[in-house]
């Protein structure tokens, strides 16, 4: 089997790369839903359709993502994963605090948490 058939492409690893980043900051960091479906995401992704729609079968496949009767919700393993890209993508936007290295109920994550305050879970500057 070629790696096109198998999903093994680059552009097939970067959109499921994509699809875990994108779902964890819409399900953990931004907590906009608990679960969530392939057109949720696919205007932002950089692919067909369809691609997406194989992109959440095979991530279900492999454990990253549960079938929901409303949608896709993360695994533990696949929050796992999820989480460690998101810090990897987009850690250096957060530099004064990332909330993967606090837990979800964390008061920072509270919309009415006031910016100035620092979460203790936060690293120290340097």
């Amino acid at each position: 089997m070629d790696s096109e058939s198998d999903g093994g492409s680059l552009d097939a690893v970067v959109l499921r790369d994509e699809i875990l980043e994108a779902t964890y900051w819409m399900l953990n960091e931004e907590g906009i839903s608990t679960t969530i479906e392939p057109a949720d995401l696919a205007p932002f992704l950089d692919a067909a359709d369809d691609d997406v729609d194989l992109a959440f079968d095979r991530l279900a496949d492999d454990g990253l993502l549960d079938r929901e009767p409303d949608g896709y919700a993360l695994t533990d393993r696949g929050e796992y994963e999820a989480k460690r890209r998101f810090a990897d993508t987009f850690g250096h936007v957060e530099e004064s605090h990332s909330h993967v290295e606090c837990g979800p109920d964390c008061w920072c994550h509270d919309p009415e948490a006031d910016e100035d305050d620092v979460c203790q879970t936060a690293p120290a500057p340097e």
